[in-house]
């Protein structure tokens, strides 16, 4: 995999970029990391940043557990009719495991093979293993897709979308897309050191406004947004925190591993000033992730 031109309006840059650094894409305004040499895309998801690991029943799960049931409930305010849902980049099955919870008819996607097994068998979910191209999936018109910090993974973000949605959403169907806010507060403050820039493995790099004007460009309007998220926006606050006191590692991989005393403390001082700077950030539109409910506009 190489990444030489925009991946949503295949535009050029006009300079010679550095290999991995991140172009601001003059054409569609869509931030977007330049890979000039060849890239196994299917190694990037094989070390232990994403590696499966069965932390059910633990603090995180139940924070990623609240979340999701935050995100269907809204969902379902928005169409009180929703039952079925296609959760497209489905991982471990967390988002879907909630969703048969609350009563809904829940599909997974996912490409890497061992979190797909992983679903099936601990959450006892429906999932397929497998790269999508286009199509239907299992005869499609689900009521909810969603796409929980996927998008930016994808090469060719906008056109995937597109006929993913066309082929699969019914007629009055909801979208659910959060990634990343490249504009956030926590990216300002860490700088290249973001945890959420994830580079190479994150290809885009999103706004709002322009993450709106490309679903505008395939016939979706914004019906309702999420901003605030304890499991990756107080995380990547937190990490943003600590690069300022000389911290260079992943946050996430060394919460993976056995935690040393002095990070222990360090979280401790750090977390209750993460907690409310992202709070704050929220309030102002600079919060570390972003969430936003989709519907066809009817004018399109």
């Amino acid at each position: 995999m190489r990444q030489i031109t925009c991946p949503v309006c295949k535009n050029f840059p006009s300079l010679s970029p550095k290999n991995q650094s991140i172009i601001p894409c003059p054409n569609c305004a869509t931030r977007w990391t330049f890979l000039a040499e060849e890239i196994d895309g299917d190694s990037l998801y094989n070390d232990e940043v994403y590696s499966v690991v069965d932390n059910r029943n633990s603090i995180f799960e139940r924070i990623i557990f609240s979340e999701a049931e935050k995100i269907l409930r809204k969902a379902r305010k928005i169409n009180p009719l929703a039952n079925s849902v296609l959760d497209f980049g489905s991982g471990k099955g967390q988002f879907l495991a909630v969703a048969k919870e609350l009563g809904w008819q829940g599909l997974g996607i996912e490409t890497a093979e061992e979190r797909a097994d992983f679903a099936k068998e601990k959450y006892k979910v429906k999932v397929l293993s497998g790269i999508y191209e286009k199509g239907k999936i299992e005869g499609g018109n689900f009521d909810l897709i969603t796409l929980n910090h996927v998008l930016e993974h994808l090469p060719g973000p906008i056109d995937l979308v597109k006929s993913l949605l066309s082929e699969n959403l019914a007629s009055n169907g909801l979208v659910y897309i959060e990634v990343p806010r490249a504009d956030s507060l926590q990216a300002q403050l860490a700088g290249k050191n973001w945890i959420h820039w994830d580079i190479p493995r994150h290809l885009t790099h999103w706004t709002e406004s322009g993450l709106e004007d490309q679903m505008l460009k395939i016939g979706f309007e914004i019906v309702d947004k999420r901003a605030f998220s304890v499991h990756l926006g107080v995380l990547g606050m937190l990490q943003a925190l600590l690069s300022k006191v000389g911290f260079r590692e992943n946050l996430i991989l060394k919460l993976k591993r056995k935690k040393s005393l002095g990070l222990l403390i360090s979280i401790g001082f750090f977390l209750p000033f993460a907690w409310i700077l992202e709070l704050v950030s929220t309030r102002f539109g600079k919060s570390g992730i972003m969430g936003i409910y989709l519907k066809r506009n009817e004018k399109s």
